[in-house]
């Protein structure tokens, strides 16, 4: 919806072209209207239009001197000008504001409607494509990096003053329910789902505290788990986009903490730790990127209160899993499975024995349907690699090929293959290699490597001999090497 306001201080001018706006039905509108200049400074604090239309000729203030102002308060909107004269002074001084349109009376209407349509349209693309960045922070593997908003993204697509994030085991038909059930409480609320949860961005107008919207959750959600990132206000808007993963995570341990069976000073500990922490460790942890031993020590290192070392283990590898796998577990099963191996870790040795254990947690938790499906996904990787090794391919791009996340194809790819992504593909490069060679030993490096993925020989050479122990030329003289064999 776009947000209009129209400005002229003739009173029947003014009305006739509200009605005709709010009669049309190409573009959908807000309006409102002001009589004059100081009129309009008030109806536009704090409610931020989209575009104004105003006349030029009003009484004390004239139009371009009012749209000088309000483009300083107000730089994203948009201005047409209205005029009964067609002055050089006047069209000058529009020309340096960078007004859309210079309008003469009467106004065509029809026109002035088409040209709202494109404003309103160029308006929708933007954040289109900022929903588009939003999903492939939350979805894509882009969980732990950054993303720049600009500030007419931020405005535009967060134009009221409050906003928080939550999340809910909602699928996505789930969510569109619930979606409207929220609309009576939230005017602007989006939807990011994937299968078995839903992150939705809420965005409103009156100052809500994060107990208030959890008592909204209660009511709305029909007891759905559901956890809350922190509510936040107008001058956090654009680090807050940016970050919007982070505040992805910290909604998942607030849902799994929000259900465990411990003190409340233990969970607000908790909480404190992982948003300092992050959940990049448990994702590298279940994607076999980094120990269970060395990410038990991270925890140790950093314990205030070892006593909650479980705690936040147990919430970080189950949020993780969350985020890469999309398991969805009701609440009961999530407790039981806490009580389950709390009092067995006593020390560090036991929790790493427990984060071990748990490397299997994704896998145990997917019905055999699910099992299957994912085995799908891994073969239809690997049959992507097998087409397309010669070229620089990545686990992102196999990943949007399968329509997997990126992270939980490297974790069930290690978990089918026994190996990760990175060595099965160079597998694969090698076993070519070898083939290449004995097929036509007159073959350089330089173009084996390159029919084999490799920009250069000497790279080529440098991982042939960390696989194989010798050179290619060696490993050719030695009629007894044979190459890589690949299920």
């Amino acid at each position: 919806m776009l947000k209009l306001l129209l400005v002229d201080d003739e009173y029947i001018v003014l009305k006739g072209l509200e009605i005709v706006l709010r009669d049309q039905k190409e573009v959908s509108l807000e309006i409102r209207t002001a009589i004059d200049a100081v009129d309009a400074y008030e109806k536009a604090e704090g409610w931020t239009p989209d575009v104004i239309i105003a006349d030029i000729n009003m009484p004390e203030i004239d139009g371009l001197t009012m749209l000088e102002r309000l483009s300083v308060t107000i730089p994203l909107c948009r201005f047409i000008i209205v005029s009964g004269y067609e002055e050089n002074e006047y069209l000058k001084r529009a020309l340096k504001l960078h007004v859309d349109d210079y309008l003469l009376k009467p106004v065509d209407k029809l026109y002035l409607i088409r040209r709202l349509k494109q404003i309103d349209e160029e308006k929708q693309a933007r954040i289109k494509n900022t929903l588009m960045k939003c999903r492939l922070m939350l979805f894509r593997g882009h969980f732990f990096h950054d993303s720049e908003f600009s500030g007419q993204e931020t405005e535009e697509f967060l134009y009221l003053p409050y906003f928080s994030l939550f999340v809910a085991g909602l699928s996505p038909s789930g969510a569109r329910e619930a979606k409207s059930r929220l609309a009576g409480y939230f005017e602007q609320i989006f939807v990011f789902s994937q299968n078995n949860w839903s992150i939705f961005l809420l965005n409103y107008s009156v100052k809500l505290q994060t107990e208030d919207i959890r008592v909204i959750l209660a009511h709305v959600l029909d007891g759905n788990i559901s956890g809350i990132a922190d509510t936040k206000q107008n001058g956090e808007k654009q680090a807050f986009l940016e970050q919007i993963a982070f505040h992805y995570q910290n909604a998942l341990c607030d849902m799994l903490l929000s259900i465990l069976p411990v003190s409340e000073a233990a969970k607000a500990r908790a909480a404190e730790r992982i948003a300092a922490h992050t959940l990049a460790s448990a994702v590298r942890v279940i994607t076999f990127e980094l120990s269970a031993a060395a990410y038990v020590n991270e925890i140790y290192a950093a314990a205030e209160a070892p006593e909650d070392n479980f705690l936040m283990v147990f919430t970080e590898t189950l949020s993780a899993y969350i985020m890469i796998a999309d398991i969805n577990l009701p609440a009961a099963s999530i407790q039981k499975l806490y009580q389950t191996h709390v009092k067995a870790v006593v020390n560090e040795r036991t929790l790493a024995a427990f984060l071990e254990k748990s490397q299997n947690l994704g896998n145990d938790l997917l019905t055999p349907a699910e099992q299957e499906a994912y085995s799908s996904k891994v073969d239809a990787a690997r049959a992507y690699i097998a087409e397309h090794y010669q070229e620089d391919i990545a686990l992102e791009q196999v990943a949007e090929f399968v329509s997997v996340n990126p992270s939980y194809l490297s974790y069930i790819f290690k978990k089918e293959t026994g190996i990760t992504f990175l060595q099965y593909l160079t597998n694969v490069r090698m076993q070519k290699a070898c083939q290449l060679m004995t097929a036509d030993p007159g073959l350089s490096l330089e173009e084996i490597a390159i029919r084999c993925g490799y920009h250069s020989a000497s790279y080529f050479h440098k991982i042939f001999r960390g696989k194989f122990g010798v050179s290619p030329r060696q490993w050719l003289q030695n009629p007894g090497n044979s190459p890589l064999l690949l299920d």
